[in-house]
């Protein structure tokens, strides 16, 4: 285990792929591992849908729905996704830093931040497109809310601790490249005078994830117990095993 550096967050694999994968695999994250399974199958009922209407893409699909059945499309919408390129980074860096975000929180309090970010990022988008958008028709969708609330909790705990490991050094440095992607998108928009460019769902997971962080920094369990482990041995061991407006949809 090491200290969160700029060296280290620069070398987050220094104690190899394979340890790191091991660490990964040994957290308790039954929170995150659902919601990852939930949007795989609500992706795959959007493909089967894709298929049997012959319909051009996954993405045509979505927008009807939200046209012909909106009453269905709304509640599912942090599960919904555009596109393969849309769903599978989303599904990827939910599991690799949900599930880290959730080993430092209770199963509670990591599902209610990851339930507001979802719910507050497409309430964020919805508004932000009626507002700035150019369409009549706004169809917001996809889970990176929670993505960016685990980032923005990442970025702002995880420096806390005197020790972490390496999947935590690098969901450090994956929330490090979220605050810096929100804020040149936000620097672009005001440049340009382009507000309808920012993805203001991803602001919003940023701040619930970090607001959640602020909650818990002084109760967290699993910081007292590693950093005195740490102490008493003296040295780090070894560790043992989006807004994107197009045809009126905003995906993020």
């Amino acid at each position: 285990m090491r200290r969160v550096s700029v060296t280290n967050l620069l070398r987050p694999f220094e104690n190899g792929v394979r340890s790191a994968l091991a660490q990964h695999r040994s957290l308790s994250a039954p929170v995150t591992d659902f919601l990852a399974v939930a949007v795989c199958a609500v992706y795959a009922a959007q493909a089967f849908g894709t298929a049997l209407w012959d319909a051009p893409s996954v993405f045509v699909t979505t927008n009807y729905v939200y046209l012909q059945a909106p009453w269905l499309a709304w509640p599912l919408s942090p599960l919904l996704h555009g596109g393969l390129e849309h769903v599978v980074p989303n599904v990827v860096t939910l599991f690799a830093f949900g599930r880290i975000a959730e080993s430092h929180l209770s199963t509670r309090r990591y599902a209610a931040m990851a339930a507001i970010a979802a719910v507050g990022s497409i309430a964020a988008l919805a508004w932000w497109g009626t507002v700035f958008g150019a369409d009549t028709h706004v169809a917001v969708y996809g889970i990176s809310g929670v993505v960016f609330a685990a980032a923005g909790f990442a970025v702002v705990h995880l420096p806390d601790h005197e020790r972490v490991t390496d999947p935590e050094l690098l969901a450090v440095l994956f929330g490090v490249c979220a605050v810096g992607l929100v804020g040149v998108q936000s620097l672009g928009a005001l440049v340009l005078l382009s507000p309808a460019t920012v993805n203001v769902g991803h602001a919003v997971g940023l701040l619930v994830g970090a607001g959640t962080a602020f909650t818990v920094d002084s109760d967290c369990a699993d910081h007292g117990s590693r950093d005195s482990d740490h102490r008493s041995d003296g040295h780090a061991g070894a560790p043992v095993a989006d807004i994107s407006p197009t045809e009126g949809a905003d995906e993020e």
